[in-house]
């Protein structure tokens, strides 16, 4: 019996979501293994981080003109030829921190491909099989984050098992397997006019009308300004300022439970999102999910014992469960179909602006002022912001 369209798409976030994280790990490992620096792991991170600015637009645009499932289909393809080039260039011509820079750039400017092709694809297919949009909403993005938690676990516990090479291999497979995963889904999206030529000037012009779209309804672009912004507040509190904390107290394992128990309260809130959302209107659940996150940090700020901090880490990822699902919805009610790649590409790409710019500043910020405070001004600036823009913004209008 032939799987449904929706387990297919589902499977395939899961594989491809687990093979872009994993690479978050397996490559600072080759880097650190490579070179032994620090500085230049850092350095193939962050400028391969910065390559998706310029691609997450654009592929929204090719995706308006191919088709979800054909772009879906080739990134992660080319994501696994990028993957292999590692153990193939280490193995023939060896590696030096050139060839690991541009290897990675090459792998990083199509990891928005695939994921923004699968997000478009989620209407369409909920349509077809006569799926409840909201609560499929909720299980596609928390199949994407259970890809997300398994991934850099199964590279860490590979590295150790097997070596980084075959890890290498190994994450290649997964992307091979999402591609051929997807390839069976039997619906895709397109342009409304197939006649189209895929030029550069077709994907431009669709990647226009996109940003166009989101540009002119005001409540979806202040609720994606919102996310963009809380997001640049948010992100080094994970990566930066726990961290820090936890590095000073030399208990790293505390943090990986917290992490963990954020992950699970994620996937539980998303798979929940149908249920929140039938009693709360859009703009209601943004400011209840936003200022309880900042209310979590705020708490965290109390640095509590190991299990008090493993419980706010579930709360806050209960309260961030919702958010993605919401915000696919709003999209795909709001915005016509064959521009859901322009206007999620749009989307992925704002959040990749502000983010290094920010874990920068909060790194040079927590040098000269306490963790404590450092929590306790991020809480409050969260809640502050987002009580800002939905009271006061266009946000309110959102439904």
């Amino acid at each position: 019996m032939r799987p449904k369209n929706s387990r297919l798409l589902q499977i395939s976030a899961i594989l491809g979501s687990a093979g872009n994280s994993a690479v978050h790990v397996a490559v600072p490992w080759l880097v650190l293994e490579t070179t032994g620096s620090s500085a230049q792991a850092g350095i193939v991170l962050g400028i391969s981080g910065l390559s998706v600015i310029f691609t997450a637009p654009i592929i929204g645009g090719v995706i308006a003109v191919l088709g979800a499932r054909r772009v879906s289909v080739w990134s992660d393809l080319i994501s696994a030829v990028s993957v292999i080039l590692f153990p193939i260039v280490n193995g023939t011509l060896g590696l030096n921190f050139l060839w690991l820079l541009l290897i990675a750039i090459f792998g990083a400017m199509f990891d928005p491909a695939g994921a923004t092709a699968r997000k478009s694809m989620i209407q369409r297919v909920a349509t077809e099989e006569k799926l409840s949009l909201e609560k499929f909403n909720g299980q596609f993005e928390a199949s994407s984050i259970v890809g997300m938690i398994a991934g850099p676990a199964g590279a860490a516990l590979l590295i150790g098992l097997v070596g980084i090479d075959t890890t290498f291999v190994i994450i290649t497979v997964a992307f091979i397997l999402a591609s051929a995963t997807v390839r069976l889904v039997s619906i895709d999206t397109t342009a409304a006019t197939r006649t189209q030529k895929a030029t550069m000037s077709t994907v431009m012009h669709e990647t226009r009308t996109g940003i166009s779209v989101l540009w002119h309804d005001k409540p979806l672009l202040s609720l994606v300004g919102l996310y963009t912004l809380l997001g640049a507040i948010y992100m080094p509190v994970e990566t930066i300022v726990l961290s820090r904390h936890f590095k000073d107290l030399d208990q790293p394992y505390v943090l990986g439970f917290i992490l963990s128990s954020m992950s699970i309260g994620t996937v539980i809130g998303a798979l929940q999102f149908h249920r929140v959302i039938a009693k709360m209107s859009p703009p209601i659940l943004v400011m209840t999910s936003m200022t309880s996150i900042g209310a979590v940090v705020c708490a965290m700020a109390l640095l509590p014992d190991a299990l008090w901090f493993v419980a706010l880490g579930l709360v806050l990822g209960l309260a961030y469960g919702p958010v993605s699902p919401l915000s696919n919805f709003l999209v795909q009610r709001r915005v016509p179909e064959n521009l859901h790649g322009p206007v999620f590409g749009t989307q992925f790409s704002l959040s990749h602006v502000v983010t290094p710019v920010s874990s920068l500043s909060l790194g040079l910020i927590i040098e000269s002022v306490s963790i404590s405070l450092t929590l306790l001004l991020v809480g409050l600036l969260f809640i502050a912001v987002t009580l800002v823009i939905g009271i006061l913004g266009p946000m309110k209008h959102l439904t």
